[in-house]
Protein backbone atom coordinates (compact mmCIF):
# COMPACT_ATOMS: atom_id res chain seq x y z
CA UNK A 1 0.00 0.00 0.00
CA UNK A 2 1.30 3.29 -1.08
CA UNK A 3 2.49 6.00 2.31
CA UNK A 4 2.02 8.53 0.12
CA UNK A 5 -0.11 11.28 1.83
CA UNK A 6 -1.85 11.88 -1.69
CA UNK A 7 -3.35 8.48 -1.07
CA UNK A 8 -4.51 9.29 2.52
CA UNK A 9 -8.70 8.69 2.68
CA UNK A 10 -10.29 11.96 1.99
CA UNK A 11 -11.55 12.20 5.70
CA UNK A 12 -7.94 11.99 7.11
CA UNK A 13 -6.72 14.55 4.50
CA UNK A 14 -9.47 17.35 4.98
CA UNK A 15 -8.60 17.19 8.59
CA UNK A 16 -5.02 17.50 7.98
CA UNK A 17 -5.17 19.82 5.75
CA UNK A 18 -7.58 21.96 7.10
CA UNK A 19 -5.81 22.06 10.20
CA UNK A 20 -2.28 23.48 8.79
CA UNK A 21 -3.43 24.80 5.41
CA UNK A 22 -0.45 26.17 4.92
CA UNK A 23 1.94 23.41 6.04
CA UNK A 24 4.54 21.74 3.89
CA UNK A 25 3.59 18.42 2.92
CA UNK A 26 7.45 17.43 4.03
CA UNK A 27 7.27 18.63 7.33
CA UNK A 28 4.39 16.52 8.79
CA UNK A 29 5.25 14.00 11.07
CA UNK A 30 4.43 11.20 8.96
CA UNK A 31 6.97 12.72 6.62
CA UNK A 32 9.56 12.91 9.47
CA UNK A 33 9.13 9.75 10.72
CA UNK A 34 9.61 7.95 7.56
CA UNK A 35 12.40 9.90 6.96
CA UNK A 36 13.81 8.66 10.49
CA UNK A 37 13.29 5.12 9.98
CA UNK A 38 15.65 5.34 6.79
CA UNK A 39 18.11 7.02 8.04
CA UNK A 40 18.08 4.17 10.73
CA UNK A 41 18.10 1.71 7.92
CA UNK A 42 21.02 3.32 6.33
CA UNK A 43 22.71 3.33 9.44
CA UNK A 44 22.84 7.12 9.99
CA UNK A 45 22.27 9.59 12.81
CA UNK A 46 18.79 11.14 12.89
CA UNK A 47 20.50 14.68 12.71
CA UNK A 48 22.54 13.53 9.70
CA UNK A 49 19.49 13.26 7.66
CA UNK A 50 18.98 16.15 5.31
CA UNK A 51 15.28 17.04 6.45
CA UNK A 52 13.10 20.58 7.00
CA UNK A 53 12.27 21.51 10.16
CA UNK A 54 9.02 21.09 11.77
CA UNK A 55 6.32 23.77 11.78
CA UNK A 56 6.80 25.79 15.29
CA UNK A 57 3.27 25.73 16.61
CA UNK A 58 1.58 28.04 18.67
CA UNK A 59 1.47 27.25 22.07
CA UNK A 60 -2.41 29.16 22.34
CA UNK A 61 -4.23 26.33 20.20
CA UNK A 62 -6.24 28.03 17.41
CA UNK A 63 -9.28 27.01 15.57
CA UNK A 64 -8.84 26.31 12.15
CA UNK A 65 -9.93 29.46 9.99
CA UNK A 66 -13.25 29.76 10.01
CA UNK A 67 -15.50 29.20 6.19
CA UNK A 68 -16.31 33.06 4.59
CA UNK A 69 -20.40 32.96 4.74
CA UNK A 70 -21.88 36.05 3.37
CA UNK A 71 -25.28 37.68 3.33
CA UNK A 72 -26.78 39.65 1.02
CA UNK A 73 -30.02 40.90 2.32
CA UNK A 74 -33.09 39.34 1.35
CA UNK A 75 -35.47 41.72 -1.36
CA UNK A 76 -38.84 42.56 0.01
CA UNK A 77 -41.25 39.87 -0.17
CA UNK A 78 -38.46 36.88 0.15
CA UNK A 79 -36.30 35.93 2.73
CA UNK A 80 -33.60 33.78 3.40
CA UNK A 81 -34.68 30.76 5.03
CA UNK A 82 -31.47 29.15 6.26
CA UNK A 83 -29.51 32.01 8.27
CA UNK A 84 -25.65 32.59 8.51
CA UNK A 85 -25.68 30.38 11.66
CA UNK A 86 -28.16 28.15 10.73
CA UNK A 87 -25.09 27.34 7.64
CA UNK A 88 -22.32 27.20 10.23
CA UNK A 89 -24.35 25.15 12.94
CA UNK A 90 -24.57 22.81 10.05
CA UNK A 91 -20.89 22.73 8.29
CA UNK A 92 -19.57 22.39 11.94
CA UNK A 93 -21.69 19.41 12.63
CA UNK A 94 -20.24 17.54 9.64
CA UNK A 95 -16.67 18.69 10.00
CA UNK A 96 -13.62 19.04 7.77
CA UNK A 97 -14.81 16.30 5.18
CA UNK A 98 -17.31 18.80 4.17
CA UNK A 99 -15.60 22.01 4.44
CA UNK A 100 -12.54 21.01 2.67
CA UNK A 101 -11.37 22.97 -0.29
CA UNK A 102 -15.01 25.42 -0.25
CA UNK A 103 -13.72 28.82 -0.68
CA UNK A 104 -17.03 30.30 0.39
CA UNK A 105 -20.67 30.05 1.06
CA UNK A 106 -22.82 33.08 -0.30
CA UNK A 107 -26.36 33.89 0.29
CA UNK A 108 -27.96 36.17 -2.35
CA UNK A 109 -30.73 37.21 -4.30
CA UNK A 110 -32.39 35.02 -6.81
CA UNK A 111 -32.10 37.08 -9.91
CA UNK A 112 -32.15 36.13 -13.49
CA UNK A 113 -33.02 32.19 -13.01
CA UNK A 114 -33.23 30.89 -16.13
CA UNK A 115 -35.29 27.41 -15.67
CA UNK A 116 -38.80 26.55 -13.87
CA UNK A 117 -39.17 25.85 -10.35
CA UNK A 118 -37.66 27.10 -7.14
CA UNK A 119 -33.86 27.84 -7.54
CA UNK A 120 -32.73 26.65 -4.05
CA UNK A 121 -28.22 27.01 -4.58
CA UNK A 122 -25.68 26.53 -7.09
CA UNK A 123 -21.92 25.36 -6.92
CA UNK A 124 -19.22 28.01 -8.45
CA UNK A 125 -16.43 26.26 -9.08
CA UNK A 126 -13.54 25.94 -7.64
CA UNK A 127 -15.48 25.92 -4.00
CA UNK A 128 -18.15 28.55 -3.54
CA UNK A 129 -21.74 27.32 -2.93
CA UNK A 130 -24.58 30.28 -3.50
CA UNK A 131 -27.67 29.97 -1.54
CA UNK A 132 -30.46 32.31 -3.25
CA UNK A 133 -33.14 34.04 -1.52
CA UNK A 134 -36.52 32.24 -1.75
CA UNK A 135 -39.87 33.72 -2.09
CA UNK A 136 -41.82 34.17 1.31
CA UNK A 137 -44.46 31.09 1.51
CA UNK A 138 -47.30 30.15 0.67
CA UNK A 139 -45.61 29.73 -2.80
CA UNK A 140 -48.48 29.78 -5.54
CA UNK A 141 -47.05 28.26 -9.26
CA UNK A 142 -49.38 28.08 -12.12
CA UNK A 143 -50.28 24.73 -13.52
CA UNK A 144 -50.02 20.93 -11.81
CA UNK A 145 -46.33 20.02 -10.24
CA UNK A 146 -44.77 16.97 -11.81
CA UNK A 147 -45.20 14.00 -10.09
CA UNK A 148 -41.26 13.66 -9.28
CA UNK A 149 -41.29 17.42 -8.57
CA UNK A 150 -44.53 17.31 -5.87
CA UNK A 151 -42.81 14.21 -4.45
CA UNK A 152 -39.62 16.11 -4.32
CA UNK A 153 -41.44 18.80 -2.14
CA UNK A 154 -43.43 16.36 -0.14
CA UNK A 155 -40.14 14.59 1.11
CA UNK A 156 -39.06 17.80 2.48
CA UNK A 157 -42.09 18.69 4.55
CA UNK A 158 -43.93 20.72 1.90
CA UNK A 159 -48.06 20.87 2.06
CA UNK A 160 -48.95 20.79 -1.34
CA UNK A 161 -52.20 21.41 -2.92
CA UNK A 162 -53.07 21.37 -6.52
CA UNK A 163 -56.32 22.93 -7.98
CA UNK A 164 -57.56 22.79 -11.59
CA UNK A 165 -54.96 26.00 -12.90
CA UNK A 166 -52.42 26.50 -10.22
CA UNK A 167 -50.70 24.89 -7.49
CA UNK A 168 -49.81 26.36 -3.47
CA UNK A 169 -46.91 25.06 -1.77
CA UNK A 170 -46.97 26.18 2.18
CA UNK A 171 -43.75 25.10 4.45
CA UNK A 172 -44.94 24.78 7.87
CA UNK A 173 -42.13 25.62 10.74
CA UNK A 174 -38.85 24.73 9.48
CA UNK A 175 -39.46 22.74 6.71
CA UNK A 176 -38.15 25.22 3.96
CA UNK A 177 -35.04 26.02 6.47
CA UNK A 178 -33.93 22.53 6.02
CA UNK A 179 -35.53 22.36 2.67
CA UNK A 180 -32.31 24.68 1.57
CA UNK A 181 -29.78 23.33 4.03
CA UNK A 182 -29.93 19.84 2.57
CA UNK A 183 -31.73 19.85 -0.91
CA UNK A 184 -29.34 23.22 -2.07
CA UNK A 185 -26.30 23.36 0.57
CA UNK A 186 -26.07 19.28 0.95
CA UNK A 187 -26.75 19.05 -2.45
CA UNK A 188 -23.80 21.38 -3.97
CA UNK A 189 -21.73 20.17 -1.97
CA UNK A 190 -21.95 17.01 -2.79
CA UNK A 191 -21.15 17.90 -6.43
CA UNK A 192 -18.20 20.26 -4.90
CA UNK A 193 -16.91 16.71 -3.30
CA UNK A 194 -16.70 15.39 -6.88
CA UNK A 195 -14.99 17.67 -8.37
CA UNK A 196 -12.36 18.34 -5.50
CA UNK A 197 -12.12 14.95 -4.52
CA UNK A 198 -11.01 13.91 -7.89
CA UNK A 199 -7.76 16.50 -8.01
CA UNK A 200 -10.13 18.16 -10.86
CA UNK A 201 -11.37 21.40 -9.37
CA UNK A 202 -12.63 22.69 -12.73
CA UNK A 203 -13.47 20.27 -15.45
CA UNK A 204 -16.35 18.46 -15.40
CA UNK A 205 -15.25 14.55 -14.40
CA UNK A 206 -18.65 12.78 -14.34
CA UNK A 207 -21.86 12.86 -16.35
CA UNK A 208 -24.62 15.24 -15.40
CA UNK A 209 -26.96 12.35 -14.34
CA UNK A 210 -24.01 10.61 -12.35
CA UNK A 211 -23.17 13.49 -11.01
CA UNK A 212 -26.53 14.31 -9.87
CA UNK A 213 -27.33 11.07 -8.42
CA UNK A 214 -24.37 11.49 -6.06
CA UNK A 215 -25.13 14.54 -5.25
CA UNK A 216 -28.81 13.82 -3.93
CA UNK A 217 -27.84 10.72 -2.10
CA UNK A 218 -24.82 12.64 0.03
CA UNK A 219 -27.93 15.08 0.49
CA UNK A 220 -30.12 12.29 1.70
CA UNK A 221 -27.55 10.38 3.95
CA UNK A 222 -26.89 13.49 5.23
CA UNK A 223 -30.71 14.27 6.00
CA UNK A 224 -30.35 10.97 7.54
CA UNK A 225 -27.66 11.48 10.18
CA UNK A 226 -28.50 14.80 11.21
CA UNK A 227 -31.72 13.39 11.92
CA UNK A 228 -30.96 10.47 13.94
CA UNK A 229 -28.67 13.11 15.88
CA UNK A 230 -31.74 14.51 16.98
CA UNK A 231 -33.48 12.10 18.30
CA UNK A 232 -34.39 12.06 21.76
CA UNK A 233 -31.70 10.94 24.02
CA UNK A 234 -28.64 11.72 21.01
CA UNK A 235 -26.07 14.01 21.61
CA UNK A 236 -25.84 16.49 18.50
CA UNK A 237 -22.21 17.24 17.91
Amino acid sequence: MSRSLHTDPYPSRAARRLDAPRGRRAAEPRVLRRRARLAEQQRLAPEQVDRPEPIARPTTPYPPPRLPIRESPARPGFLHPATVGDVTRLLDFFGPELRYGLRAVELRHAVGADRPGPLLAALLVPGVVILYEQPRPPWTVPGQLLPRSRSRLERAGARVDSAATSTRIDWPGTTLRDFLLFDGLLHEIGHHLVQHGSGRRTARVRRTADHERYADGFAARCRERWTAAAAPGVARG
